[in-house]
């Protein structure tokens, strides 16, 4: 449960969630996580101390269960938390919602805001002189790890030819 102030409408919202949203989240990144295995596995995730990403209530070991954190650690990816009430520790993710209620009502579709904010909109934070886009980073940083993947898949052709 959280409060949030919607400048736009001057009304404060209160958002309840339960743990379906955990499971909505497991399944978020678990789509990514498939959708770009090809290139690189997901390799570590950032996260606030939400109940949908952290068990909070944990024993006198430090240990809980919880479906989001059994799933990144199935996967091997690590889990990142951010510190307590110190938004910047998870930046990218404010500045992504804080453009989101900016440009939201300028599209017709979330899909179509998606797509300009990683394929249209340059972003400061990257290559701000070659006008960047999230989606040109993503590609110039996997360009070592495609070229491995390709050259790995390669020799284990020619491994079966042999």
């Amino acid at each position: 449960m959280d409060w949030f102030f919607n400048e736009k409408y001057g009304r404060w919202v209160c958002a309840l969630l339960d743990d379906a949203i955990a499971e909505s989240s497991i399944k978020l990144l678990d789509e990514a996580y498939r959708k770009y295995l090809h290139i690189t596995p997901i390799r570590e995730v950032i996260t606030d101390h939400g109940s949908q990403f952290y068990a909070n209530r944990r024993d006198k070991k430090g240990e809980a269960k919880h479906s989001f954190e059994e799933y990144c650690k199935q996967r091997g990816i690590k889990q990142t938390l951010c510190k307590y009430n110190h938004p910047q520790s998870n930046g990218k993710m404010e500045k992504w919602f804080d453009t989101y209620n900016r440009h939201r009502d300028d599209f017709d579709s979330i899909q179509e805001f998606v797509d300009w904010y990683n394929r249209i909109g340059p972003h400061m934070s990257l290559n701000f002189d070659e006008l960047e886009t999230p989606k040109q980073a993503f590609y110039r940083k996997c360009d070592d790890i495609i070229f491995g993947n390709f050259v790995l898949m390669m020799e284990s052709l020619l491994e079966e030819e042999i």
